[in-house]
């Protein structure tokens, strides 16, 4: 029993093995491959009913035809070959670079630019092999289709029938099945070529991971040899410690930094002309644009308007210098320093603008930085290098301390910003006491760390809050443009706009300190290395296993998924729909409609983000579709009846509605429950379900149109007829009433004290109807006035009785002849 499965085993590869041969030698129509395809296992295709024959050859020959697209080498695949040589090339030159020898002896800053070199080139095949991946993949569908179509085809021609097929369905099927074998060959030879190119990516793919991993494992060994002593402490001599990192002579880092230099001016010569046209279109614009001559006009943000008008080419040197990490994807150690290096200059010039007092000690500390970035680039020897990291950071311990008691002693108020900004500055000091300690004690690589980071957060701290203010002060003055109010959202709401605007820039340029200070203490990347770990992280309960990474990415989608939701609903309905006069109600059901397809497709996404596959959704639904049922039954009925009213829309939003004694405006109609804004003012909020169960009256349903009633009684010695044209006379010269239907007078009564008559109009205004009616009644009354009718007062007749028993004898007659 044993030896059976290897015996059939055995059987069916010397079938395999031997049925190409055969059917090489016989020179069949592709029966090698059907034949190897037979014994894998039947297909589920059938052969083709004679009277179908004709026209499906016709559908499979345009099917052919839609495949000659595939068949022609793609521009991007061609690029690919192309440039391959030239790259491997680079690879070469790259890895024939003499400091890949002794990446030990490397400074952190140079083990960087590495890295980042490295980086690139590895970024570079990965994106050719995305291009080829998705290349290779189209490719394989349109052969399985095609191959699907020639096995239809032969066993449609091999199929045994009642009646052979006629010899010109024979050979059309023939010469269709020559053209599936041509498309066939030529898909292959596209496979071929692709998967060729792949290879020779992944090949080169293997040897830059491997440098990439060298050099990360010296980046590690440099970062871990921090944490040791590599000096003598300074009372003890203060020599370098054997076994220590050595020193780089200052010719080579010069050397290596001149490469550098080379290979950036080489590599990115089009993203520094870019740069150079970022900075004179900035320039051009602050100088002699119509920015200049509005900003002075603008009233907020006041210091940020006049550094703008009178220090334009420094704002645009400023900007364009900060806009430095998006423009270069790979910034050299050297070209980050003279980035920071040129920035000092217009720091300086829009300082009396933009920095508040105390400022000497401010600028006094960014006068350190061009020291702290020639130790940090290694070009000071050994005994300078200890000698000027101690004495930077005690030089910025003491700024600290003079920028404190200057702060203390100044007594004007500033806002919010400067005084973060000024306890920044401040709160240095306690780096670089750690600094100077660290110095002393013998960790010196520690040391320069912990200098050469703060020094640079010093200087990101001034550079980033003037851009802020800059790029604040011109969103404040871009909102008051022609162009921005061309914009529904810059027009109604201009102020609210503004200072959304200015609150994005303040949190991009808190991020953007965070970063570069995490970049700045070389912690980066352990933070994001030990956050991938913590992220990976699972915990099991009972069958279902979750890690902390499927839980931020669950609770991120939905958080990313409500502000795109927000975001759309108010370009909807703020920018988008307006343009199309739809009217109110159908732009509120339209952006409803889209928030909720939104908001679905975002729960879906964050299951499947958070590794819910849709079996395990279908069964998480069942059992929240049971806690619905028992708990959450009220919540879910005003879901759906807000479904309800998004699509079949008995009420929109500005409809006139009236529930009870409830007669107002509907504001809004929400997910849950709308906002009825009520003619005294008050906003209530009625739920759903409500709306569409109980009895609701909408005096706006299809239109505007009202009729309204108002009842004139005159005395009754006046003639009705004439009442009557008067009262016509005065409907037809009132504006304001609807001519169809026409007004009506009727005379409607007899009162006890005047005939009655009653006008009815109608008006497409139903708000202002009963404004409407207070002007008729005016234009009634001066009319009847005028033409000498009376409107009476109420008339009553009184009877007294049962009161002769109270008077005096003798006038016991007088009320009765009083009493008419």
């Amino acid at each position: 029993m044993g030896k059976a499965p290897f015996a059939t085993a055995a059987a069916m590869i010397v079938a395999l093995a031997a049925v190409p041969a055969s059917a090489q030698d016989t020179g069949g129509d592709g029966a090698a491959e059907d034949a190897v395809e037979d014994l894998l296992g039947p297909d589920e295709l059938e052969p083709i009913p004679a009277p179908q024959i004709g026209r499906r050859i016709e559908e499979t020959f345009r099917e052919m035809q839609d495949v000659a697209p595939r068949l022609r080498r793609q521009r991007n695949v061609k690029n690919i070959r192309e440039a391959l040589p030239a790259f491997t090339a680079e690879i070469e030159r790259s890895m024939s670079q003499p400091a890949l020898d002794h990446l030990d002896g490397l400074s952190p800053p140079r083990l960087l630019d590495l890295e980042q070199d490295w980086a690139r080139i590895a970024g570079q095949l990965a994106r050719w092999q995305s291009v080829l991946e998705t290349r290779s993949s189209n490719i394989a569908e349109e052969r399985q289709h095609v191959r699907r179509a020639r096995r239809l085809w032969q066993l449609t021609k091999r199929a045994p029938r009642e009646e052979p097929l006629p010899e010109s369905q024979r050979s059309r099927i023939e010469s269709l099945l020559d053209n599936i074998d041509r498309v066939d060959h030529r898909l292959d030879l596209r496979m071929n070529e692709v998967l060729e190119t792949q290879g020779q990516l992944s090949d080169e793919g293997l040897r830059v991971s491997a440098i990439l991993a060298r050099i990360r494992s010296a980046r590690q060994k440099a970062r871990d040899d921090r944490a040791e002593r590599d000096h003598e402490p300074l009372w003890t001599g203060g020599e370098r410690l054997p076994g220590a990192r050595p020193e780089p002579p200052i010719d080579e880092v010069l050397a290596e930094h001149q490469v550098s230099i080379g290979a950036f001016l080489v590599r990115d010569r089009s993203q520094i002309v870019l740069h150079a046209l970022l900075f004179l279109a900035l320039a051009a614009f602050l100088a002699f644009g119509r920015f200049r001559r509005g900003a002075v006009r603008a009233a907020q943000h006041p210091s940020a308007l006049r550094a703008l008008r009178s220090r334009p080419f420094a704002s645009a040197a400023l900007l364009a210098l900060v806009a430095t990490p998006l423009v270069y994807p790979y910034l050299p150690s050297i070209i980050r320093a003279t980035a920071l290096l040129l920035l000092i200059g217009p720091v300086v010039r829009l300082a009396p603008f933009l920095l508040p007092p105390p400022r000497k000690p401010v600028l006094a500390q960014l006068a350190l930085v061009p020291v702290s970035l020639v130790v940090e680039l290694g070009y000071a020897p050994g005994w300078l290098r200890r000698g000027l990291l101690l004495g930077l950071a005690l030089g910025g311990v003491g700024l600290a301390g003079w920028l404190h008691v200057a702060k203390r002693r100044d007594a004007r108020r500033v806002d919010r910003v400067t005084r973060i900004e000024h306890w920044l500055l401040r709160l240095v000091a306690l780096p670089l006491a750690a600094a100077a300690y660290f110095d002393v004690v013998g960790y010196v690589e520690r040391a320069a760390v912990w200098v050469d980071g703060t020094f640079t957060v010093i200087e990101m701290v001034l550079v980033l809050h003037f851009a802020v203010s800059l790029v604040s002060a011109m969103i404040v003055v871009a909102a008051r443009h022609p162009w921005a109010m061309s914009f529904r959202t810059f027009r109604t709401r201009r102020g609210r706009a503004t200072r959304v605007l200015v609150r994005a820039a303040r949190w991009a340029g808190i991020g953007a300190l965070i970063y570069f200070a995490l970049i700045a203490y070389d912690v980066l990347d352990p933070l994001l290395a030990s956050a991938r770990l913590a992220l990976r992280k699972s915990y099991e309960f009972g069958s279902i296993e979750v890690s902390v990474g499927d839980v931020l990415a669950f609770g991120a989608v939905i958080a990313g998924t409500f502000v795109v939701v927000r975001l759309v609903h108010f370009l909807l309905s703020h920018e988008l729909l307006p343009h199309f006069e739809m009217g109110q109600g159908t732009e509120a059901a339209i952006s409803l409609t889209v928030s909720y397809l939104l908001v679905a497709l975002g729960v879906i996404l964050a299951f499947g983000m958070a590794g819910v596959n849709p079996e395990q959704l279908a069964l998480l639904g069942g059992a929240l579709g049971v806690g619905i049922g028992f708990g959450l039954q009220n919540v879910v009925s005003n879901f759906v009846s807000g479904l309800i009213l998004v699509a079949e829309r008995p009420i929109k939003v500005g409809d006139i509605i009236q529930i009870e004694d409830l007669v107002g405006h509907v504001h809004r109609i929400g997910i849950r429950s709308s906002t009825v804004r009520s003619l005294s003012g008050a906003e209530v909020i009625v739920p759903n379900s409500q709306l569409i169960s109980d009895q609701l009256i909408n005096w706006t349903l299809s239109d505007q149109q009202r009729r309204m009633e108002l009842v004139v009684g005159t005395a009754y010695r006046h003639d009705p007829s004439e009442v009557r044209e008067v009262l016509e006379r005065v409907v037809r010269t009132t504006p304001g009433l609807m001519s169809d239907p026409p007004p009506e007078v009727l005379c409607t009564g007899f009162g006890d004290s005047a005939i009655e008559f009653t006008i009815r109009f109608w008006t497409n205004d139903y708000i202002g109807a009963i404004r409407l009616q207070s002007v008729l009644s005016q234009r009634v009354y001066r009319a009847l006035e005028e033409a000498g009718i009376e409107i009476p007062f109420p008339q009553r007749d009184l009877h007294v009785r049962s009161v002769e028993a109270d008077l005096p004898p003798g006038d016991a007659a007088a009320p009765a002849e009083n009493a008419s």
